[in-house]
């Protein structure tokens, strides 16, 4: 009798972190059935905690990085609790050629991560022979470079997902894309 106490408590407990977390940000949100002829339902993948902001609620100097890393001009914000408890603002806008561009940084202005839309042209030759191997017969929607902690990524979008390929094509990771608010 003790052991199903607590499992219910777990239930419970896990059941109403999922309901709270939810309440603040709509996100994706994956369920599964734990007890089938009671339809509970427990939350088993809860995305990030992320909301729109201003451009002016931006500390000053994760904005002032975000320009000096891209020169772009940004129009949309928003601010995630990561999964550790720290903040990031990702800037979202268009560089002076028209590309989108997208950037994370801290609140203190370190630059995690710059995403920039680029012409397929600008890939070079090894990615792009790894992106035909794994996708040979998908249709490509947009070309994006990732630049992140000394890393550089090249992004190929397709209908249902994305294949981020190392510089050199010895990396290779595919993501199902998520709706985002």
């Amino acid at each position: 009798m003790m052991f199903y106490t607590k499992t219910w408590q777990s239930i419970l407990i896990i059941t109403g972190m999922a309901v709270c977390a939810s309440s603040i940000y709509t996100c994706n949100v994956q369920a599964q059935s734990l007890i089938e002829k009671e339809n509970l339902l427990i939350a088993q993948n809860l995305g990030g905690i992320a909301r729109k902001i201003p451009l002016e609620e931006i500390a000053l100097p994760a904005m002032s990085s975000a320009k000096t890393a891209t020169n772009a001009e940004f129009n949309q914000a928003l601010i995630e609790l990561k999964s550790d408890g720290s903040l990031i603002y990702i800037l979202r806008g268009k560089n002076q050629q028209g590309f989108e561009v997208e950037v994370q940084v801290t609140p203190s202005g370190t630059v995690i991560q710059v995403d920039e839309q680029i012409d397929f042209s600008a890939v070079p030759e090894i990615a792009v022979k790894a992106f035909k191997r794994w996708a040979p017969n998908d249709q490509l929607i947009s070309t994006w470079r990732s630049t992140r902690l000394g890393e550089v990524f090249y992004r190929f979008t397709i209908q249902d997902f994305w294949l981020e390929i190392a510089t050199d094509g010895s990396k290779i990771i595919i993501y199902q894309k998520k709706v985002r608010y």
